[in-house]
């Protein structure tokens, strides 16, 4: 089963992509800091990583540094959510910001799933 490792540090945004993704089959931890995303990345090697942008403490870019610089843990792909971009925003930088992957926590259901199937290699 796909793993999925869901981390931001508001609960309410963490529960609502456990249960969308959990309803489409997926495998989902899930952590509200950058602290507890090292440990269950490199315990569990989720096959994604969902990573909040701005966190307390170790935020999403330090957390994705960490990540990269782990052995274990450096081919675990990482799309970025974020609050700050807005849909339109989003599909102008067709997801990508310097190469890397986010999501707009604006975007709709259908968007975010297709995101993350396509980073997974799944065609839906």
């Amino acid at each position: 089963m796909v793993k999925i490792l869901v981390v931001d540090d508001e609960e309410k945004v963490v529960d609502l992509y456990k249960d969308m993704l959990s309803k489409e089959g997926f495998s989902v931890l899930t952590a509200t800091n950058g602290k507890d995303c090292l440990r269950l990345a490199e315990n569990e090697q989720p096959n994604l990583i969902l990573l909040d942008v701005m966190m307390p403490g170790i935020d999403g870019g330090q957390t994705a540094q960490n990540l990269l610089g782990n052995p274990k843990t450096k081919n675990i792909p990482i799309i970025f959510l974020t609050s700050i971009v807005t849909k339109e925003e989003e599909a102008e930088q067709e997801g990508q910001i310097g190469g890397r992957q986010f999501i707009s926590k604006f975007s709709d259901r259908e968007d975010i799933l297709k995101k993350v199937n396509d980073v997974l290699g799944i065609g839906k």
